[in-house]
């Protein structure tokens, strides 16, 4: 009697021994952002002549990219290899590639770019798919075109579509929101300069307004990166995939872009190519094991001990800088 009394008692301990010797552990959460694993925005603002960037920032018009100057560097990038059009720009900003590479020389020369050459597919493949949240809003639908259909399903976002800063930023900043518990590379584009040159010319008080709408938008991701205390983790480059003709509404033969970031490393000019090869570079990814290999190396060094006053910025452009 005593021995059938315990029988229930023991056959439960053992049931509960062997259920937890069988039961998985709970995956761990990927690692957040830190100063060494940084977070990664990179930022097109269509269209925007490097000079008129230079008067702006001289002017005082765009407070906010030159919060990110004086917090790493402004430097030169050149269009090369391609047309200076919006999709072969985008087409090497999105992958670090040459057009010889992706096939888009111009805006009606090839496609989307090769499957798994986009720069978050190389991210997801060197650091673990979900270790990095990745996410494309641009502001042409053409821009978001060269992404093929392989890459946009393994982004954490993708949306593409027509339209200005006024959609654009609310969508970036929505992105920034739902992927901020993960370590996350973006690619926000903003179409407004480049509307702006064709309809009024590069010279116009529209085109200058242009650009200061999509510095207020910067202002607006940094505010929110410091609130949610990412601002100190979060690398951002802000750049152009051409310029406007001077006096013109086109941009046939305008090959002067630039960067301002606020990452402290970067202490040179260069190609468009360059700068996605030193977002990779920066985010983890060894670029010597990536094939293609890429036209783009990483524009870092060893940065200043101290940062150089405004106006004495890194750069080597022989004009005075912002």
């Amino acid at each position: 009697m005593i021995v059938r009394r315990l029988l229930p008692a023991a056959f439960l301990v053992l049931a509960g021994a062997c259920s937890c010797r069988g039961a998985e552990p709970s995956p761990a959460a990927p690692p957040a952002a830190a100063a060494d694993r940084p977070n990664a925005i990179l930022i097109s603002w269509d269209g925007l002549s490097r000079d008129v960037v230079r008067e702006l920032l001289k002017d005082k018009k765009l407070p906010n990219l030159a919060k990110l100057v004086e917090a790493g560097s402004f430097q030169e990038i050149t269009v090369k290899g391609h047309e200076t059009e919006t999709r072969p720009g985008h087409a090497e900003m999105l992958t670090a590639l040459s057009a010889d590479a992706t096939g888009v020389r111009s805006n009606y020369e090839g496609g989307p770019v090769p499957e798994g050459t986009v720069i978050f597919d190389r991210l997801k493949a060197a650091l673990g798919k979900d270790a990095v949240a990745t996410i494309v809003v641009t502001g042409k639908a053409y821009v978001g075109s060269l992404v093929p259909d392989g890459s946009r399903k393994a982004l954490d976002l993708f949306d593409a579509g027509s339209r200005g800063a006024a959609t654009v930023g609310p969508l970036a900043l929505g992105a920034l929101e739902k992927n901020k518990a993960r370590r996350f590379a973006a690619f926000f584009h903003f179409l407004d300069p480049d509307s702006a040159g064709h309809g009024y010319g590069r010279d116009s008080a529209q085109y200058r307004q242009a650009a200061v709408t999509c510095d207020a938008w910067l202002g607006a991701i940094a505010d929110w990166l410091k609130k949610e205390k990412l601002d100190g983790s979060t690398l951002i480059y802000v750049m152009a995939d051409h310029g406007m003709d001077p006096g013109g509404h086109q941009h046939h033969n305008a090959p002067d872009s630039w960067l301002a970031t606020n990452d402290k490393t970067v202490i040179r000019g260069g190609t468009i190519a360059d700068v996605p090869a030193t977002l990779l570079a920066r985010m983890g990814v060894d670029l010597k094991t990536l094939k293609p290999e890429l036209l783009g190396k990483p524009l870092v060094g060893k940065p200043a001990a101290e940062p150089a006053p405004a106006g004495e910025r890194k750069t080597p452009a022989p004009v005075s800088t912002p």
